[in-house]
């Protein structure tokens, strides 16, 4: 028995929302990119993508330019999430215009060479960052 393509379309619209990249749910990263975003909104990203030449920031540059741009968005969180966590342990705001960087993250996200190392290195940073209120698995 075949089922009619409207019905298995109306069925794959069903899903929750997964992004292709990372195996994570796109709809949660940007809810909680959202929630930060009003606190947070004018820290910008270390990375330049004007002429880009570490592995790690072409990657990142690359998925910026894509209709599927979660890596970049994964990025993103992660430079909110860290203010938010320098300033909850801090108990003072931050200079949003030059906020402080978690050198040992950054020495290991510029490691990266590809997508999947950089998944890791952006999950594991921004859990350890918002602890139970990342939107990825802990």
């Amino acid at each position: 028995m075949h089922r009619p393509l409207a019905t298995c379309l109306a069925l794959l619209a069903a899903l929750p929302l997964q992004a292709q990249t990372c195996g994570i749910d796109a709809t949660a990263l940007e809810a909680r990119i959202a929630e930060l975003e009003p606190s947070y909104g004018l820290i910008l990203s270390d990375i330049s993508c004007d002429a880009p030449t570490l592995p790690a920031h072409v990657v990142m540059c690359d998925a910026a330019n894509t209709p599927n741009w979660t890596l970049w968005r994964m990025g993103r969180l992660d430079d909110l999430a860290w203010a938010y966590a320098v300033e909850n342990a801090t108990g003072q705001q931050i200079d949003l215009a030059n906020p402080p960087r978690d050198a040992s993250f950054l020495q290991a996200r510029d490691a990266c060479t590809d997508e999947a190392c950089l998944c890791e290195v952006l999950i594991q940073h921004t859990n350890d960052s918002l602890g139970g209120t990342s939107p990825y698995p802990q």
